[in-house]
């Protein structure tokens, strides 16, 4: 017979316990601090002896009862099984308590996520709200996809989308079929330059503001459209034309539409250097190649003079090029990889003028038109040789539009801004 504790050793004041139908002796010391009884079973084990639980009550289990326990791997405390949930997004199982208070449970499916990916009013788990809800690109606001109205620019309330937004005015990426017009006189130019302008404004300190003014000029679509960009300062559009010859625009009446935008409070020059554009596409096809580079190579040779016709100093939308030593068949008249030039030959079917300054005046606004349409007249009957032999291929250019009776508002832009 043993008379020492079996943990320590003493021999005196020894108490028996009996465990798994064995009779062993601990001191008081030792049965106080390692001799523990199972709340379950009521057997009592040693705790060196025995991988035991203790659940969020302070209950112990021994060994064998504690694979009757769940464990949370929230807080990490075992508990009774029944009062556990699935937390679906963790693939984790947590105790009632912790879910109560760090869980939520979602209003459409039922699990239960460690988010809330709805608002306080609706609680979603991921997948419910990225299958059956928005968030309104105006006010922010949650909404279900059955009353959401979403087109390519976002999604909408019904709310913000009837006070924000206008059937007259399109997304960015928003392409009609285009509608080409000439004048009736124009049919023995074998190929017309056809311009189509895109003219950025903004200004104004509401959407219902510019969707009053969008209603007020839109004309169906018959000779433009407006699209919305997200370059433009305050709440405003783009005014996109359809291809149209120069003296087609000269027959519209964009006079009307122009005083109707600033005088309802609409700006574009105004608004900043860099801020509001007026970019001038002609059909590619009215030139050959050469011809193409011939402008390209004018307008950068000249860019001090060019940057007074666009009102603007070089900016990172339209840069002007710079041979740096290249052949000029390497560097102009053909696409360098980004829009962001002054004369853009990125797009299939046209040449985009991109550097003049926007504006709402009509007599700026036709003089931008008639210079563009004159390079491209001026263009066709000169080589870089003839340019050459005059020394001054600017005053050149010029002279032509002075000489031509269809230029009359940029002859008299052209002396406002003492270039003629």
């Amino acid at each position: 017979m043993n008379n020492t504790c079996r943990l320590c050793g003493e021999s005196a004041n020894l108490i028996p316990v009996t465990i798994d139908h064995e009779t062993i002796h601990l001191c008081p010391e030792c049965r106080e601090e390692h001799l523990k009884q199972c709340s379950d079973c009521d057997e009592y084990f040693l705790d060196d002896e025995n991988d035991y639980a203790v659940d969020r009550n302070g209950d112990v289990y021994c060994e064998s009862c504690r694979e009757n326990l769940s464990f949370c791997e929230r807080c990490e405390e075992y508990s009774d099984g029944d009062g556990f949930v699935h937390i679906a997004d963790l693939d984790e199982w947590w105790c009632d308590s912790c879910a109560e208070n760090h869980a939520y449970r979602c209003d459409s499916c039922g699990e239960w996520s460690s988010e809330n990916h709805g608002d306080s009013d609706t609680i979603l788990c991921r997948g419910c709200f990225e299958s059956d809800y928005y968030i309104c690109d105006d006010c922010g606001e949650l909404i279900h996809c059955s009353d959401a109205i979403t087109d390519d620019h976002g999604a909408y309330c019904r709310s913000c989308y009837e006070s924000n937004h206008s059937s007259d005015i399109h997304n960015y990426g928003y392409e009609p079929s285009l509608n080409f017009q000439c004048a009736d006189d124009e049919n023995g130019e074998k190929f017309l330059p056809y311009l189509g302008f895109e003219l950025e404004a903004g200004g104004l300190s509401s959407a219902s503001e510019r969707n009053d003014v969008a209603e007020t000029i839109s004309d169906g679509e018959k000779t433009f459209y407006l699209k919305e960009d997200g370059s433009i300062p305050d709440y405003g559009f783009e005014l996109v034309s359809h291809p149209i010859t120069l003296k087609c625009h000269r027959e519209l009446d964009w006079e009307t539409i122009l005083k109707t935008m600033s005088g309802n409070g609409m700006r574009s020059h105004d608004l900043g250097e860099s801020s509001c554009g007026l970019h001038v596409h002609v059909s590619r096809n009215c030139l050959t190649s050469y011809k193409w580079l011939l402008i390209d190579w004018f307008i950068s040779k000249y860019q001090d003079k060019f940057e007074t016709i666009a009102r603007r100093r070089e900016t990172h939308w339209a840069r002007f090029k710079k041979s740096n030593g290249l052949p000029v068949k390497d560097v102009y008249g053909k696409s360098s990889g980004t829009r962001y030039q002054a004369v853009n030959f990125e797009n299939r079917n046209t040449v985009e003028f991109r550097l003049f300054r926007g504006t709402l005046k009509y007599s700026t606004f036709m003089a931008t038109l008639e210079i563009v349409d004159a390079l491209v007249h001026w263009a066709r009957q000169l080589s870089i040789s003839d340019i050459l032999a005059s020394k001054d291929a600017f005053r050149n250019f010029a002279d032509y539009i002075r000489a031509n009776g269809l230029y009359g508002n940029a002859v008299h832009y052209l002396k406002a801004k003492e270039l003629i």
